[in-house]
């Protein structure tokens, strides 16, 4: 099956985004935990968080996985 005009675009988009040093979805699945803990604590991101941040600008899937987390932990109770 072809692709559409819209996946194409989006690809392209992607890819156009795309840096050398960028993380793979793993990557960040392994550090999201750690990532959640950072911003709700208000700490400024060392360069690994911001390869984490960045990722997720681009990964719907690990972007999911964050909000997830990030709605979990918010709503415990003290």
């Amino acid at each position: 099956m072809p692709l559409s005009k819209d996946q194409i675009a989006t690809l392209l988009t992607l890819v156009a985004g795309a840096t050398e040093d960028e993380m793979s979805c793993d990557g960040c699945f392994s550090h999201v935990a750690q990532f959640v803990e950072a911003e709700l604590q208000g700490a400024t991101l060392c360069e690994s968080m911001l390869k984490i941040k960045n990722h997720m600008q681009n990964c719907p899937c690990c972007k999911d996985e964050y909000n997830a987390l990030m709605e979990a932990v918010t709503h415990l109770d003290p």
